[in-house]
């Protein structure tokens, strides 16, 4: 199953569709899962700190599940906060969602997008703030939302290293670690999915073993 996530303020992003549509068309035999959460919705019509803080919670606890590509409306115009604040609140978004999931692909679109980036680097936040906000939420790329379908399907199509551990895992979620003597003995493949996503140190140490064991097969199947 390939997974999408994606943040935006309109009711019914009229790309989903046609992504959903076209990844399919690309990847036969995959379902895609596109997912909408709505930062209005999510918020209830409030825009105090409280409200904010369960707003990035709530998408915080959505990012540590299994997803391929999670995209982030810019300019979240419908969220009832001054400008430069929406703008923040994009990037802010974005660095939740890294800290709860290290392997899935994080884009930034707008309509927009020249006029935003602008503002996002030169309004009210200081550049050099904002830019550290990019570089932590680990955003691959800005684009522009007429082209946000031709890059998800790149973005699916070419995956980090991350997230094809993450993937192979979550193809085989059920499965529980068995021998007696193995380090992660009775946890599920879908638990350990979840640690490389976090990449704490059970996270790192999997995605390690992932590495040693793949290029010690390839070894010995080519020696």
């Amino acid at each position: 199953m390939i997974r999408v996530l994606i943040i935006d303020d309109l009711l019914d992003p009229t790309f989903v569709e046609e992504m959903k549509r076209t990844i399919e068309g690309s990847f036969a035999g995959e379902i895609v899962e596109p997912k909408h959460l709505n930062p209005v919705t999510l918020l209830a019509g409030a825009s105090n700190r409280e409200a904010l803080a369960s707003l990035l919670q709530a998408i915080e606890e959505e990012a540590k599940g299994f997803w391929d590509v999670v995209i982030i409306d810019v300019n979240l115009a419908e969220v009832k906060l001054p400008e430069d604040q929406r703008l923040d609140l994009s990037l802010i978004i974005a660095e939740r969602i890294r800290e709860a999931n290290h392997s899935a692909t994080v884009m930034l679109y707008s309509g927009t997008l020249s006029d935003h980036v602008k503002k996002l680097l030169g309004g009210a936040v200081p550049a050099e703030a904002a830019l550290k906000k990019i570089f932590k939420g680990g955003i691959s790329q800005f684009v522009r939302r007429d082209m946000v379908v031709r890059e998800v399907l790149s973005a699916v199509d070419n995956p980090s290293w991350l997230l094809r551990v993450d993937r192979l895992l979550m193809k085989h979620a059920g499965i529980l670690v068995g021998p007696e003597e193995a380090e992660f003995k009775g946890r599920s493949f879908a638990d350990l999915a979840m640690a490389v996503r976090r990449q704490d140190r059970d996270g790192q140490k999997i995605t390690q073993l992932t590495a040693e064991y793949g290029i010690g097969c390839f070894a010995d199947l080519n020696s």
